[in-house]
């Protein structure tokens, strides 16, 4: 018999960030699929179940979907809720250790200017950071949407630190399975995301790093996922969440800023227990950024509250909005505004709302079509929104510019390759090896051709 439990159960809000396609709701649903079939036999002290028969069923039904069409499901659309219980096992029995609320959120929305992201930010205790390592290693462009990315963690990272709260985030690594186990591939994977983790270490930010791999494999005539330590991020979230609000009842960031604008709060002591990856030993006390309170403090606070394009002081720094706007009159003045085009552009594409910033590359590339790099920025947005034809249709204009560049040859022959034709595929790789400069490149080109024309690869 079970041991009762003598304490609420706490049941903590789970933020999830991360662009539309870069995994969320497959790491949702790979994780749910490993518990479920762990179920029988316990291979670790502490799992989750989900105890809500909608839930059970909206989560089966994606299995469901995954196992007829052999295909990933398709982006969330609205925002959906999942609750499930953490439970282990001890030499009391089972016993549920606390819940946890995950939200799926779409992509579209995770940015500081929706009013329900926004509120979703003040009510959570911890969250997955989602990072797409395939367009990660393919696309060096990527790595500029990461940066409203990682300015949203910081600023909620910092603004729980001075509400006297710990908050936690798992990052995780998608579509690892993409990236065949390689040496090379890890070391650019590694260099690429450095940067990044080295921000979130300057700023102190509690965190641990996952790798996520959840291929589809065929079992029979069924299609299932095979997910394997898919899960570990939620367990590692719920139990670290667990052990700091052990002694009272789970704070979220908005009852944090209560405390903040009732004078009560003390900042964060930046809980040692948290296991962060790459942390920094030095110890708060001796940064003494924080020995007041009062006015200072509420200040500080309020620069967040800014930077989470809450609140903006008059003559202040533009908000996110007030910058779209701002550019979107420029235009609806002169249409043409080059200035006004590129800068809308990349603003929509780190809010990764790429169907906005499409038309505005556009309209750039007709401007000016022998810009290169304008061109090979239209080709990124074409790629992230599924575009392969119009993409293609890009690379064959660089080419034409520049019958050279690597960039253009290996891209395209990856297009060629997929939709099945192999010749060309070749050919293209063949161009881009003559074009490489050093051994190194043209070893690497070498390899990409090899795994693109695998038997394995569509």
């Amino acid at each position: 018999m079970n041991a009762p439990s003598k304490t609420k159960t706490q049941t903590f809000n789970l933020l999830s960030i991360g662009h539309r396609g870069v995994g969320k709701t497959v790491f949702l649903v790979g994780s749910y699929a490993e518990q479920k079939s762990n179920s029988v036999v316990r291979k670790s002290p502490t799992w989750f179940e989900c105890q809500d028969t909608q839930v059970q069923h909206n989560l089966n039904t994606l299995l469901e979907y995954i196992s007829q069409t052999g295909q990933y499901p398709p982006a969330t659309m609205k925002i959906t809720n999942f609750t499930f219980a953490v439970k282990t096992q001890n030499i009391l029995g089972e016993q549920e250790l606390c819940k946890f609320r995950w939200w799926d959120i779409p992509g579209e929305i995770c940015n500081n200017d929706n009013a329900n992201f926004q509120k979703m930010v003040m009510e959570s205790h911890g969250g997955c950071v989602f990072i797409d390592t395939h367009t990660l290693y393919n696309n060096s462009a990527y790595s500029q949407t990461l940066q409203n990315v990682i300015k949203q963690v910081e600023a909620i990272s910092s603004l729980a630190y001075q509400s006297g709260l710990t908050y936690i985030f798992a990052i995780v690594l998608t579509k690892c399975d993409l990236l065949t186990e390689s040496p090379q591939k890890l070391l650019k994977i590694e260099e690429n995301i450095r940067p990044l983790m080295a921000r979130l270490d300057a700023n102190k930010i509690q965190y641990r790093r996952f790798y996520s791999t959840i291929p589809i494999i065929k079992n029979g005539k069924m299609s299932v996922l095979q997910a394997k330590g898919a899960s570990a991020p939620l367990l590692w979230l719920a139990s670290e969440l667990s052990h700091i609000h052990y002694r009272g009842q789970p704070q979220s960031l908005a009852s944090g800023i209560d405390n903040i604008l009732n004078n009560t709060a003390q900042p964060s002591a930046r809980s040692q227990g948290v296991n962060r990856e790459h942390s920094s030993s030095k110890d708060w006390k001796q940064l003494g950024l924080w020995g007041a309170i009062g006015f200072g403090l509420l200040v500080s606070v309020l620069g967040l509250l800014f930077g989470l394009g809450v609140l903006r002081l008059p003559g202040g720094p533009l908000t996110v909005a007030e910058q779209i706007q701002d550019y979107q009159e420029t235009l609806d003045k002169n249409p043409n505004d080059p200035e006004a085009l590129l800068l809308l552009s990349k603003l929509y594409s780190e809010l990764t709302e790429f169907d906005k910033a499409v038309p505005l590359m556009e309209k750039l590339v007709d401007q000016q079509p022998e810009n290169t790099t304008f061109l090979s920025d239209l080709a990124f947005l074409y790629a992230v929104s599924g575009n392969k034809a119009k993409e293609e249709e890009v690379y064959d204009k660089i080419l034409k510019l520049e019958p050279k560049s690597i960039l253009a040859l290996t891209s395209k022959a990856k297009l060629r390759s997929e939709s099945g034709d192999n010749e060309a595929a070749k050919t293209l790789f063949v161009r881009a090896e003559e074009a490489a400069p050093t051994k190194e490149l043209k070893q690497e080109i070498r390899r990409m051709a090899g795994e693109a024309q695998a038997p394995s690869n569509p």
